[in-house]
């Protein structure tokens, strides 16, 4: 009867997605070092359809394009797509990712110039989303998926992960955070000592993903500004507290940590319907949204 090969715990980083993506897998053999990179590949992929900073990329093909003229895109950069402007309904259009032109006002995103104007009142709303990968403005926006596609990217890389039949895989890329196999503590930073850590619990079978401005922010004429952009406001804003969004997957974290900063008062509702949970820290507590129980294979 042959032996069981020796499990191998591999961990390795590479700068991508506008931070450092980590990638921690257990395995059999070099089975592992493989796996990894391969997840690392997955990654990749969506960096380069999905960046708001590559000239071919969707995203930039997207925003160059006319009024009334039809995109063909990725199948991948569709679904995220879809999902973004599904959770804009469910909130009210608290989340919006045609909101770029804020964020390139105040210099979080380069200014590319296009043959095509802007209408400074069109929303996430005039992206219509034809079918087949298809899509066309209605009115000319530019949309930037920085707020949902680093937790896109994270669930790629788990799927291959597993699927490559690693026994524990941790893929973290700047606190977008997805595991499965054995549980992790997780520890999240002091939204107003950044250098401090703040346990939050242990993680397995699930995502993380955490919202605050402590790194990302600049300070301009108004005060301190971080690259989130209120659609009722069409600018940047800025909040004291972070917001870690604990969800089954990581698009889904990634992208309800902005929800729940920016309408805190739908929150409960939208945490439940995708069986979420946010943990808010601020100067003086920590405290749980969501009546979502805490359950063992969860935070």
């Amino acid at each position: 009867m042959p032996l069981p090969l020796p499990l191998n715990n591999l961990c390795r980083a590479r700068p991508l997605l506008g931070t450092f993506v980590e990638i921690t897998a257990t395995g059999s053999g070099e089975n592992t070092a493989k796996a990894i990179e391969a997840a690392f590949s997955a990654i990749e992929q969506v960096h380069r359809l999905m960046s708001f900073h590559g000239p071919e990329s969707d995203v930039s093909r997207v925003n160059a394009s006319e009024v009334g003229c039809e995109v063909e895109i990725d199948p991948q950069t569709y679904q995220v797509l879809q999902f973004a402007c599904e959770l804009g309904d469910l909130s009210d259009g608290a989340f919006d990712i045609a909101t770029a032109d804020a964020l390139i006002r105040v210099g979080f995103l380069p200014c590319y110039r296009y043959a095509t104007q802007l209408d400074p009142l069109a929303t996430y709303q005039d992206i219509e989303l034809l079918g087949e990968h298809r899509l066309r403005w209605r009115r000319k926006g530019r949309i930037d998926l920085g707020g949902i596609a680093k937790g896109y990217a994270v669930d790629c890389a788990i799927a291959v992960l597993k699927s490559f039949g690693i026994d524990t895989g941790i893929v973290n890329a700047g606190g977008d955070l997805r595991c499965f196999g054995a549980a992790q503590q997780i520890h999240v930073r002091h939204p107003i000592t950044p250098t401090a850590l703040v346990s939050v619990g242990w993680l397995t079978n699930a995502s993380i993903a955490t919202s605050g401005g402590y790194f990302a922010g600049i300070s301009g004429d108004d005060g301190r500004i971080e690259p989130l952009v209120d659609p009722k406001q069409r600018a940047c804003t800025s909040w004291g507290e972070s917001v870690s969004v604990v969800a089954p997957d990581c698009m889904t974290a990634d992208a309800l940590t902005k929800i729940v900063r920016l309408v805190p008062e739908r929150a409960p509702e939208l945490l439940d319907r995708f069986k979420a949970q946010a943990v808010v820290i601020d100067d003086q507590s920590m405290r749980t949204c969501g009546a979502m129980l805490l359950q063992k294979d969860m935070i």
